[in-house]
């Protein structure tokens, strides 16, 4: 989860252990020379962060971790990269309260806050850090009143992990301030969940925080039975950081009563902590051993343990540890009659005392710094509210005159437009019906004239088929009763008279095709198409029909063929095409015919202004209400009409 991210950075720098000098250079040249190899400023930017972090961290060299994270957060500033410079910002924050400068920690981490002020989560790691900071200046009060704002945060977001981890850090600041009994019930409201969630490690060090507050309380019996609670699990877990905590505890419990038992747990623990790291716990245990051999008379030996841990002490720069061990070695070489000795390190205790003294002093110096400015930022910021509050009066009372005169004038201008606009709708919709009227006087009009043509081409056609081809069957026949005279003169007029026949049948199927008559558009097209094939064989028609089946008022089907016979007309005459592919297809009530021929193309304003029957197939497409689109050039012509259906002019 997210939430172990504050307790990497809780970590004291000790605990993570030195780094020699040859291990941190090898590290600087690797990242040097990854850093070489990165040429994006925002690449680079996110690098020193991430190794800021890790110095910091895990190399415990925090001068190494500002150089890095000073380049990443000028590069973040440079290229405008805003979270990466909040990033910056919390890191920052921790970095300045390891180095104990507490103003500048919590100007950075307000600078983080106010950027991911909509991110509850990550404000929460900011504000936990500030709880850390109040505490470490012993404002413990702020510290809580921090840690409860947190404990908000997440039980909104119902972060179990989360509330328990906290619950457990306001029980740490309620012992502090010396409210044990709030302590210990936060320290159980967080076991709770803890088991719950089966995180037994959490379970376990938080049952030895119960146990360290009625040890506190002088509840030894119960201090006890929540420690040995506390063992049981972490020896399950095999958790010696734990292990050593409470068995080092229980030491103690039984350092008055009964100092034999004591002395096997402060001797175990001793056995456990030689190859660990634990320093500040190993200062505890060598002390405590000490105190053991001091009550049993060993001299020499407590000596030797609390040398041991002096030395410790020293090296982790624990000047408290210091202080406390110099007066315990001093005491003890008073009893032994060691003066010398004993004046050496009751001088050394005395010194070290008053450099705490003076650095506690300090720490309240710079609490009270910091309070007496943020009460003066207090009172400068009422006085102002006050200055602001009176300005905000006498302006309330123009602005109140200045909203009048704006209600008034907006109403006024607002039924001028109301007026200006309901006018401009009337002369719209008079407009529409005057063009509605205009369009169906064109659609009329259009109707009429094609009616009439296809009146004409019957009455025509009739006229051929009934008159003159009737007279020629006749002519044939009186000319096939002289065939007996074997005259070859009448052989050849029968012949032409039989191809002129031909010709007067296909004029009448022009003008009306038998097929569209008796069939649908589809068939009466490839009908067309085929009989096209028969009568010109210099040019291939291929018909193509995709899609639904058409379905379509006998008028639409009409107009179509006639703009589908146009079209292929042209081509024959005019194209001198060797192919012409004609193709209707039907989907989704949208129909669209295509004529496409590799003729020779012509110029299309020429077209529009010589005919070649191109207006009678626009007044088609008109009345239609289709499109067309024409491409033509020298590789040939391509004609595309769109049909929607539902834009028919007739059901």
């Amino acid at each position: 989860m997210k939430t172990f991210v504050l307790y990497i950075l809780l970590l004291p720098l000790g605990v993570l252990g030195q780094q020699n000098k040859q291990t941190v250079q090898k590290y600087k040249d690797s990242i040097s020379s990854e850093l070489k190899k990165i040429i994006s400023d925002s690449l680079r930017a996110e690098k020193y962060y991430k190794e800021a972090n890790y110095t910091m961290r895990r190399l415990n060299d925090l001068k190494l971790g500002r150089i890095y994270l000073d380049s990443a957060f000028f590069l973040a500033n440079k290229k405008k990269l805003k979270k990466l410079e909040a990033q910056c910002h919390f890191t920052y924050g921790v970095l300045e309260r390891f180095e104990g400068n507490y103003k500048k920690a919590l100007n950075h981490l307000d600078s983080n806050m106010r950027y991911f002020k909509n991110d509850s989560t990550l404000v929460s790691y900011a504000l936990f850090q500030i709880g850390v900071i109040h505490d470490e200046m012993g404002d413990y009060e702020k510290s809580l009143k921090t840690y409860l704002e947190i404990l908000k945060i997440f039980e909104a977001k119902k972060d179990s992990f989360a509330i328990a981890s906290t619950l457990n850090s306001i029980a740490v600041v309620n012992g502090q301030l010396g409210q044990n009994t709030e302590a210990i019930d936060n320290f159980k409201r967080a076991t709770i969940i803890f088991e719950k969630l089966g995180n037994q490690r959490d379970v376990s060090n938080t049952l030895k925080n119960i146990g360290e507050m009625y040890l506190i309380e002088n509840d030894i019996q119960q201090a006890r039975a929540y420690l040995d609670q506390s063992l049981k699990i972490a020896n399950e877990l095999d958790e010696i950081h734990i292990k050593s905590l409470v068995m080092h505890t229980l030491g103690k419990t039984y350092l008055e009563d009964n100092p034999q038992i004591a002395y096997r747990y402060l001797t175990e623990t001793e056995e456990i902590l030689k190859d660990t790291k634990f320093e500040n716990l190993k200062i505890s245990v060598y002390r405590d051993l000490g105190h053991y051999h001091k009550l049993q008379r060993n001299s020499p030996t407590a000596i030797q343990y609390y040398k041991k841990a002096l030395e410790i002490a020293k090296i982790s720069h624990d000047l408290a540890g210091q202080r406390d061990l110099n007066k315990s070695l001093s005491d003890i070489y008073l009893q032994l009659n060691s003066l010398d000795k004993a004046y050496d390190y009751q001088n050394t205790y005395i010194k070290l005392k008053d450099s705490l003294l003076n650095e506690e002093k300090l720490k309240s110096l710079n609490q009270l710094q910091i309070q007496f400015e943020t009460e003066k930022k207090e009172k400068e910021i009422i006085a102002q509210e006050l200055k602001l509050h009176k300005q905000e009066e006498a302006y309330q009372k123009k602005q109140t005159q200045y909203n009048y005169m704006t209600v008034i004038s907006l109403f006024l201008l607002f039924t001028s437009i109301l007026i200006f606009f309901g006018f401009k709708q009337r002369q719209k919709r008079k407009n529409q019906e005057i063009l509605a009227l205009k369009r169906q006087h064109q659609i009329k009009t259009l109707e009429a004239l094609i009616e009439g043509e296809e009146n004409e081409r019957v009455r025509i056609a009739k006229e051929l088929h009934d008159g003159v081809n009737g007279d020629l069957s006749a002519i044939k026949y009186k000319l096939s009763s002289l065939l007996e005279m074997n005259n070859k003169v009448i052989m050849e007029a029968i012949t032409m008279i039989d191809n002129s026949c031909k010709q007067v049948r296909a004029i009448s199927h022009d003008l009306v095709p038998p097929s569209l008559e008796n069939f649908n558009l589809v068939e009466a097209a490839e009908v067309y198409c085929n009989n096209l094939n028969e009568t010109n064989p210099s040019t291939e028609i291929v018909f193509q029909h995709m899609g639904d089946d058409i379905d379509l008022p006998k008028k639409a089907e009409i107009n179509i063929f006639r703009i589908v016979q146009e079209l292929v007309t042209n081509a024959i005459k005019h194209a001198k095409a060797s192919v012409i592919n004609v193709q209707i297809s039907n989907r989704n009530n949208h129909i669209q015919v295509t004529v496409e021929d590799d003729g020779i193309g012509f110029n299309k304003n020429e077209a529009k202004s010589n005919g070649i029957g191109l207006s009678n197939v626009q007044s088609r497409v008109d009345y239609l209400n289709a499109s067309i689109d024409l491409i033509s050039n020298k590789n040939g012509t391509s004609y595309t009409i769109d049909i929607d259906k539902e834009k028919l002019n007739e059901d």
